[in-house]
């Protein structure tokens, strides 16, 4: 793995200081929409102190220590917001300085009042009613429990009947990069994407786009269901640059499912199975951003950059597609592909560590902060001590 060197963040910060928003460049984001209540678990109460579960694994034992038994676990909500991949995305980029148009399940016929706090830069089209999740988060990580019924009839021909066609090719037209994510909680995912692919992308003539997907949890997908999507990505890349993002526990159960091995003894470390899954798929890039890194995979390549770890996260919810807009805000501004993976872990970090969206000037913060880090883990490092 290549060591994050403070030379790389402060030219980083540098072409950032340039960018001059509103930036001139489109993005397309579908299809998604949630309100997400984000919770903590209470462990204990004494008087007014209240102690939550510190980890998924003193949770997932206390559950378990309750088979046989029945439980109750107290939940206290932290803060209820926009959600979905689409949303959160659309949202980050506007307050990155970029325009958007977000298609999706933020309320149907009038947007719900949880979504009105989105980007001015964002505009939304709406043609269902949006998902529920509770997201319980803890300092390592977070458990989703997701109310994803109302998507049961949602696909293709639902979108055409609810939606203005004509708007959405103008969209499209009009976009530089094209943002497709959530496939995993939306029954028809690919019945939509082959359908804008077919009836949309391929029309507009243009072979130039940038495209980006983001499939989440892939737990209860088929193996065929998985070969499908990787197969159906890559048939976008006659239309423009494909970029997919995974994280690693995706990565891993991606490869799990292709290579009919769910024995965690007999898993590849994140780096071979991210090259095993690019080199199956005809993609211009796969992005692995584990909790501490980012892996690209692109061409004959593959680089690794560390990433700088919250230890006391606001917010994790999101946290991946803030990621996914700083690494857009790079790929649309012509930055170097280090710069982009650089750029998207230090939006989803400004944003673990500050609990919103950031804009670029957060972004910036959070450099200067990581830049003092790495500061002082080097001369720390390059202290001699001298035994008296």
């Amino acid at each position: 793995m290549s060591t994050t060197t403070t030379s790389a963040l402060l030219e980083l910060q540098q072409r950032l200081s340039m960018l001059k928003p509103p930036i001139d460049k489109k993005v397309f984001v579908g299809f998604d929409g949630f309100v997400d209540t984000i919770k903590k678990a209470v462990k204990q109460k004494q008087n007014l102190k209240t102690e939550y579960y510190k980890t998924l694994r003193e949770f997932s034992e206390r559950i378990s220590a309750a088979t046989g038994k029945s439980g109750q676990i107290e939940m206290v909500t932290q803060k209820t917001k926009l959600g979905g991949n689409a949303p959160i995305l659309s949202n980050t980029l506007g307050k990155l300085g970029i325009s958007s148009f977000c298609i999706g399940s933020l309320g149907y016929p009038e947007r719900h009042g949880v979504f009105s706090t989105m980007s001015e830069r964002c505009d939304v089209m709406s043609v269902l009613n949006p998902g529920e999740s509770d997201a319980i988060e803890f300092e390592d990580g977070k458990m989703i429990f997701s109310e994803l019924s109302v998507f049961d009839h949602y696909d293709w021909q639902f979108i055409k009947k609810k939606a203005d066609e004509e708007k959405l090719r103008k969209a499209v037209a009009e976009s530089n990069l094209l943002a497709f994510v959530d496939w995993v909680n939306l029954p028809h995912a690919s019945d939509i994407w082959e359908g804008i692919l077919a009836d949309i992308i391929k029309p507009s003539g243009k072979k130039d786009f940038l495209f980006l997907f983001d499939l989440c949890d892939p737990s209860k997908k088929t193996t065929e269901e998985i070969d499908e999507v990787l197969d159906l990505m890559s048939c976008f890349s006659s239309y423009g640059k494909v970029t997919l993002g995974l994280n690693e526990n995706e990565t891993l159960k991606i490869w799990s499912a292709i290579n009919g091995c769910y024995e965690k003894r007999k898993l590849p470390d994140v780096t071979e199975a991210g090259d095993f899954l690019y080199k199956t798929m005809n993609i211009d890039c796969l992005l692995v951003h584990p909790i501490d890194r980012t892996i690209a995979f692109h061409q004959r390549d593959t680089l690794e950059l560390q990433g700088r770890l919250v230890t006391k996260p606001k917010v994790l919810t999101g946290g991946g597609d803030n990621l996914n807009a700083g690494y857009c805000l790079g790929l649309l501004s012509g930055f170097s592909l280090p710069q982009c993976m650089l750029l998207g872990m230090a939006a989803s970090g400004a944003y673990i560590q500050n609990g919103s969206s950031p804009d670029i000037q957060a972004i910036t913060n959070y450099l200067g902060t990581w830049i003092n880090d790495l500061r002082s883990t080097s001369e720390s490092s390059n202290t001699h001590y001298v035994q008296a």
